[in-house]
């Protein structure tokens, strides 16, 4: 593999603030809070039977509205590296993997269209894990 790309591919992966990746996953989390505080029964559908299990569908649309703005909160006010940031970064993981398994496990084969769903899980688990990867790092490397 080129330098080139193992540099730049570990600076958007460890020298950024991530950003771009909280906007978006607070714009899939208002989406997903909107659509479910629409009026209708979107947990009739087979994809969402093992959610509407565990929670009713107005409960999904309050975490994913809290998560949603406390996630642009975190931009607005420049909170990304702070130690609440983190803990929310946990939260917001725990939320899209649930969300995420849940779905998957309710119907065979996956639907496709979970696909944008299952890397916005991917990149609320980065978020929640990268600080700890980098502090071991930092341990390893004699900086800490």
């Amino acid at each position: 593999m080129s330098p080139r790309i193992v540099t730049g591919m570990s600076r958007a992966f460890f020298d950024s603030d991530l950003v771009a990746t909280r906007v978006c996953l607070f714009l899939a989390e208002f989406f997903w809070a909107a659509m479910l505080f629409w009026p209708g029964d979107t947990f009739s559908r087979p994809t969402y039977s093992l959610m509407n299990m565990v929670a009713g569908e107005l409960w999904w649309a309050t975490a994913f509205a809290l998560s949603a703005f406390l996630q642009i909160r975190i931009v607005a006010l420049d909170l990304c590296g702070t130690r609440w940031a983190q803990w929310f970064a946990v939260w917001n993981a725990c939320l899209w993997v649930s969300t995420i398994v849940l779905m998957l496990a309710s119907v065979y084969p996956p639907p496709a269209a979970v696909g944008g769903e299952v890397a916005l899980m991917a990149s609320a688990l980065w978020i929640a894990v990268r600080p700890y990867i980098i502090a071991k790092g930092e341990r390893h490397a004699g900086l800490l």
